[in-house]
């Protein structure tokens, strides 16, 4: 009887059968504080695959807009390595120029003027000195004298016979040594002969010639009066105390007047004969004497 008064209180609900295998049974969410079901948790990312297809496809777009992943991007870096060498190109031919415009030389052109003045530019110095004082003497054309200043030396004679009618360099071939750098000042057939410069050189020599068609004449002769155009015959008779000696040299005949202390006058001559010529009368060369 009291199994009876049992099922009147209330009915005993019938067992839930189980859902079958492969059924979505809906799974409800869990109650609060029960633990999920799907410990994985791998259906809570479903959702993220779309946001991530759409995140990559931005990223994509935007390099494409930067020219990242254009192809053309390769072809674009070559003007930048072609631009320094054109640039560096003006540079050096512009520095070519500056090197070449240092090579001309003003120096040279100034040297003749101030080393062999024109013969108008000797300056003439003191009072003339009569034609018959101009003695042409072993130690110099009467009172001036071998180791004078030669624009003082210069300038007597101008003062004396005018100006010269030609001015030069003087070698060897005017008595100076090998390798000597000297100037000549010449009056028809006189020619003074100086030893450096005309500016600051020294008088050492001189040589008087015959010439063909004098343009001036100068009757010059020595102390004891020998002159150009002389015989041998008076040459020897004016020095008869004297030594001469007559010697040729290159195919000239020469005169030679000597004391004791050496070699006073010399020059060319015609000939030995007594009828023949003496063409010149010079002082001792600088470099022998």
């Amino acid at each position: 009887m009291a199994g009876v008064g049992v099922a009147s209180t209330g009915a005993v609900a019938a067992p839930v059968p189980p859902a079958p295998a492969g059924e979505d049974s809906g799974t409800p969410e869990p109650p609060p504080g029960e633990p999920d079901p799907d410990p994985d948790g791998s259906r809570n990312f479903v959702w993220l695959i779309p946001a991530l297809i759409a995140g990559v496809a931005v990223i994509v777009i935007a390099l494409f807009a930067l020219g990242l992943l254009d192809g053309a991007g390769e072809t674009t870096a070559a003007p930048d390595t072609t631009i320094p060498p054109e640039t560096t190109v003006p540079v050096s031919t512009t520095q070519a120029p500056t090197t070449t415009t240092t090579a001309p030389t003003t120096t040279t052109s100034t040297v003749p003027p101030t080393t062999i003045p024109a013969p108008g530019m000797i300056a003439p110095v003191g009072n003339p000195i009569p034609l018959s004082s101009l003695t042409l003497k072993s130690g110099g054309i009467g009172p001036i004298a071998f180791g004078d200043p030669a624009d003082e030396a210069l300038g007597r004679l101008v003062s004396s016979i005018g100006e010269p009618s030609e001015t030069g360099a003087a070698g060897e071939e005017l008595g100076l040594c090998e390798g000597d750098d000297g100037r000549f000042a010449r009056w028809d057939g006189l020619t003074a002969v100086v030893s450096g410069t005309i500016a600051d050189g020294t008088f050492v020599g001189y040589r008087f010639d015959t010439v063909a068609v004098p343009t001036m004449q100068l009757d010059l002769s020595t102390p004891s009066g020998l002159r150009v155009g002389d015989s041998v015959k008076t040459l020897n008779e004016i020095y008869k105390s004297y030594r001469i000696d007559y010697v040729s040299a290159a195919g000239t005949d020469l005169f030679q007047l000597s004391d004791g202390d050496g070699l006073l006058l010399w020059g060319p001559v015609t000939s030995i004969e007594p009828t023949g010529r003496v063409d010149g009368i010079y002082a001792p060369d600088a470099c022998t004497s």
